[in-house]
């Protein structure tokens, strides 16, 4: 039976062989242009109406050094390359949300400085994932989330913030640079040295850090293409770049979280799109730092204002769970874990402080066993919050009862007020208490 088997095997390999046919690979109906020798895939676009995701390919990206985009940062999961930030203060990372989206924050963290997307000698640790409150999974929009350190991120040459580009700046006709870790060059042609991880399994990762740059057109006639799929561009996002039907050979980067810096400003950050590596490259969408600006200048004072000592209690749970996570999954003999009682939460002054910020806030206790806090986390922000609430209204009636402005006699003599009774009153009272303090005296005396 096992030689007949063979025997079929070998003749239908031989036969395929005989009329250049391959047996498909799943893998190849996405990306087939390294093993079919075809430089762009001939994939069509998704279902009518999905959002397409990023697909992490590079081509013509160029080889830059951190030291060229200082402020580009590798967000890490498990300590394997994720996706791309930007930095934008000492403890602040900013970047797109949907792949951060329920991922446990102790598995996150951030390394700046280094050129290649598996080196660093110092892994930040997140403390908080701030996600947009209107960013929705499913349309991407919003897509926009903040990430705090608690290790303050030392500025070098290396190591650089970059700022946040004005509301009234005008985009058009402007140079843009795009900056991110990717996939190998779908060329083939430049120097890779491959790497992979879990979350990637499929995927030949760069380890250097890669740039494109383009001029932008706003607006851009080639995004008309989205709308024909039923995809729409809603506010706060921006279609930008080059399409493939424009530039056969027009560089592309579709690195989720990659910062579009505009004359040394942040512009955006890179979001989804359906490129690049296609036929039917189309122009990627970012999302706009113009349009949530007044989100982040909300948040960012407030989080720069809590004290690193605030953060302290946080940060030893932290590490204290990724610690005990590390010894479950190295041990042959599972540790035993310390069997503490957990109390009902209360609010901290941390608390009080992050329930002023706007968006879905996340640390290490949404996380604990299993999420079993995180209700009772977010009913600990509500009272709060409402609490705040009521005192605010009690200020804002105070501070908006009416109060009439001073009044001639004329008017007082329109609506019905004789003045001279008024005085004769006044006149009539001030005579009784004197009376009344005359006829003490004379009773003491």
């Amino acid at each position: 039976m096992k030689l007949f088997t063979i025997i079929i095997f070998v003749y239908s390999y031989w036969v395929m062989e005989g009329l250049n046919c391959t047996i498909p690979d799943s893998t190849m109906l996405f990306d087939n242009s390294s093993d079919s020798g075809k430089l762009f895939s001939d994939w069509a676009y998704p279902k009518s109406g999905d959002i397409p995701l990023l697909n992490r390919k590079v081509f013509k990206g160029q080889r830059v050094t951190i030291k060229e985009h200082p402020y580009t940062v590798s967000i890490r999961r498990m300590y394997a390359h994720y996706c791309t930030g930007a930095i934008i203060s000492k403890n602040i990372v900013i970047s797109v949300a949907h792949p951060l989206n329920n991922v446990t924050i102790s598995e996150l963290g951030i390394v700046a400085g280094e050129t290649y997307a598996d080196r660093g000698t110092i892994q930040h640790t997140v403390l908080l994932l701030i996600i947009h409150e209107d960013f929705d999974p499913y349309t991407l929009q919003a897509d926009l989330a903040l990430l705090t350190v608690y290790e303050e991120i030392e500025y070098r040459i290396s190591v650089k913030p970059v700022s946040l580009i004005a509301p009234e700046f005008i985009l058009n006709k402007t140079k843009a640079f795009v900056t991110g870790w990717g996939r190998c060059d779908i060329t083939g042609k430049e120097l890779c040295l491959p790497r992979t991880s879990m979350f990637n399994p499929n995927e030949k990762l760069d380890p250097m850090l890669r740039s494109v740059s383009f001029d932008l057109v706003v607006p851009n006639v080639y995004c008309e293409a989205y709308k024909k799929k039923d995809v729409h561009i809603k506010p706060g996002m921006m279609c930008l770049g080059q399409a493939r039907e424009e530039n056969l050979v027009a560089p592309c980067l579709a690195v989720p979280g990659a910062p579009l810096v505009v004359k040394s400003k942040l512009a955006g950050i890179l979001s989804w799109g359906f490129g690049c590596g296609y036929y039917y490259d189309m122009p990627l969408v970012y999302t706009s730092i113009q349009y949530y600006q007044a989100w982040l200048v909300h948040n960012v004072p407030i989080i720069r204002k809590i004290k690193r000592n605030n953060f302290t209690r946080l940060f030893h749970s932290t590490r204290a769970h990724v610690l005990v996570e590390w010894l479950k999954k190295t041990r042959i003999m599972t540790p035993i874990i310390h069997q503490q009682k957990y109390k009902n939460l209360e609010a901290t002054k941390l608390d009080r402080e992050l329930t002023k910020l706007k968006g879905f806030v996340y640390d290490i206790r949404d996380y604990l066993n299993g999420g079993m806090f995180r209700a009772a986390k977010k009913a600990v922000y509500n009272n709060i919050k409402n609490k705040r609430a009521m005192i605010t209204s009690k200020i804002y009636v105070e501070a908006t009862t009416t109060v009439f402005p001073f009044i001639g006699n004329d008017t007082l003599a329109e609506i019905g007020f004789n003045i001279s009774d008024i005085y004769s009153e006044d006149e009539t009272d001030r005579k009784t208490v004197q009376n009344t303090s005359n006829n003490t005296k004379e009773k003491s005396v």
